[in-house]
């Protein structure tokens, strides 16, 4: 059964967060990320989630320690507080 997995950080620059991830998605996909989609909150227009279905949890770990460290470089959220959360399907 898949999972969604849900990122939440507020960044300092929502332009450079968004093309990044253009940037990045081919990858993303590669390894397993289906349906990605981005939101930015109602409230903070800084705050941003971004939410992908994965087949597992640990699939998009992998992808994370895979590439993470460069993707946070182009993203400008280098040492930013991240939540994760993953949700599984009830019914």
């Amino acid at each position: 059964m898949s999972v969604i997995v849900q990122f939440r950080v507020r960044v300092p620059d929502v332009d450079r967060f968004k093309a990044a991830l253009e940037k990045w998605r081919p990858k993303f996909e590669a390894d397993g990320a289906r349906n990605a989609q981005l939101y930015t909150s109602e409230s903070d227009p800084n705050e941003i989630g971004w939410f992908a279905e994965w087949d597992s949890h640990d699939q998009m770990m992998e992808s994370s320690e895979r590439y993470g460290e460069e993707f946070q470089a182009d993203a400008g959220t280098e040492g930013l507080d991240w939540e994760t959360r993953i949700w599984r399907r009830l019914v």
